[in-house]
């Protein structure tokens, strides 16, 4: 067990060696150019039982600094009152649309437009889950380019405008843009502040959502290998999602569609990108208590398995080898085999009580890993332009040391318990409770 534990602390060192060098080298920052002609855009928000959060997203949809753009909210045959809302916040009236007739999806209920905002538009369904919803959006929306949108996720002004001068470059046919948590932060003078205050179990997550953005996906990014461009705020070219037949009904859509294009571009010789775009900005309220983050965790968990057992015997001829080493190493061997690994060894260590030294050796290099990797985390986030104090910046920092003892081992705990979920079959939207009280509006 100690020499398995070796092999992957040097597998993890030079993991984390390119997490902390490549962005620092490649984190520059993209100027606006005010003069570039925008691109048409279509904006897909999946709705089920958001009446709470709905108004939020459709405020800050209302605020964007763009105008050849349309939104689209399917609402997932919704349980609660988001329809009613939808009607009461947009003033809805029946339109005809005629869809593409390319993706499958449940039957639509209604089309409608807003005669309050007449870019935004409603497709009213059957349940039929996520995926389902983003296919039936597709299928009815009329831009070139199609960004996915959580219904709790907030854009900020200027998001679509990175997102077109982005796609200006001919190479690139996906992107992701910067997830950031909306608790804490509140516009002021027409800008928005950010303060690292909250819950414990909130502050984590906002450092957990800087060092994934600004490090890993950036890190990524620059050897076109991003695993997974996050459902909350991803943008792609509405020609390649008809290629791969559309979201796949699973337990995690954003993952898999991500690899769904990756092995495309792969198989048709693309030379194309996925890249991430950090000056493109959306914020999402995330859990706010243990048992709202357990369920979103374990649904995260389950959806990388469930593309780890679909794509593995694919991985060396279907894939780069970039995406094959940070999918199947950084992803499963470093994310998930050492979750169950260091528990055995954990265990192993208090039954015997020997190799105490190695283990404290272990945990100086995690917390010297992780005082390096927080420290590149908060200058990028500072640079692309979080408004955070030098006091926040601070305590975020000591925070993320002493998280090392709490809310990582709370991670490293959902890792196996999700793994082993998996097997349940459970699916669905994976609902976690949302109060729709912070906002950026």
């Amino acid at each position: 067990m100690q020499y398995i534990l070796y092999v992957t602390t040097i597998v993890f060192l030079a993991f984390q060696l390119l997490y902390t060098v490549i962005p620092l080298l490649f984190c520059k920052v993209k100027k606006l150019d005010e003069s570039l002609p925008e691109k048409s855009i279509s904006v897909l928000v999946p709705a089920y039982n958001e009446e709470l959060t709905i108004k939020n997203c459709i405020d800050a949809m209302n605020g964007l600094n763009y105008r050849n753009h349309e939104v689209i909210i399917v609402n997932d045959g919704s349980k609660d009152d988001t329809l009613s809302k939808l009607h009461e916040l947009l003033v809805l009236e029946s339109r005809h649309r005629e869809p593409g007739g390319q993706l499958v999806y449940k039957p639509v209920k209604g089309f409608y437009q807003s005669s309050r905002y007449p870019h935004i538009f409603v497709i009213d369904k059957h349940n039929g889950g996520k995926a389902d919803s983003l296919n039936a959006g597709i299928d009815y929306a009329v831009s070139d380019i199609v960004i996915t949108l959580d219904a709790d996720s907030m854009l900020e002004a200027r998001s679509l405008q990175y997102v077109s001068q982005y796609f200006h470059d001919p190479d690139v046919i996906a992107l992701g843009g910067t997830v950031k948590i909306v608790q804490g932060a509140e516009k002021k003078n027409g800008v928005i502040v950010e303060k690292f205050t909250g819950k414990g179990i909130i502050k984590s997550q906002v450092i957990n959502y800087i060092h994934g953005f600004y490090v890993r996906k950036l890190t990524q990014s620059v050897f076109n290998s991003i695993v997974v461009i996050s459902g909350a705020f991803g943008a792609f070219y509405k020609d390649i999602l008809v290629r791969v037949n559309g979201f796949r009904s699973t337990v995690g859509e954003d993952i898999d569609i991500t690899l769904k294009i990756h092995e495309y571009m792969k198989a048709n010789r693309l030379a194309k990108k996925l890249v991430y775009a950090p000056e493109a900005v959306c914020y999402t309220e995330c859990p706010e208590n243990m048992a709202n983050f357990y369920k979103q965790r374990i649904r995260w968990q389950k959806a990388f398995i469930d593309c780890i057992l679909l794509y593995w015997s694919k991985l060396s001829h279907h894939f780069s080898r970039g995406v094959s080493l940070f999918f199947a190493i950084d992803g499963f061997v470093l994310g998930t085999m050492t979750a169950f690994t260091s528990l055995i060894y954990i265990v192993q260590l208090l039954m015997s009580g020997q190799s105490l030294a190695h283990a404290l050796v272990l945990f100086a290099i995690a917390i010297a890993v992780n005082a390096v990797q927080m420290v590149v985390a908060f200058y990028l986030c500072k640079k692309f332009g979080s408004t955070y104090t030098m006091k926040d910046y601070i305590r975020m920092f000591l925070f993320s040391q002493a998280e090392l003892l709490t809310y990582r081992n709370v991670l490293l705990y959902i890792n196996i318990v999700g793994t082993l979920k998996y097997f349940d079959n459970e699916e669905g939207w994976g609902y976690v409770e949302r109060k729709g009280v912070a906002s950026i509006s």
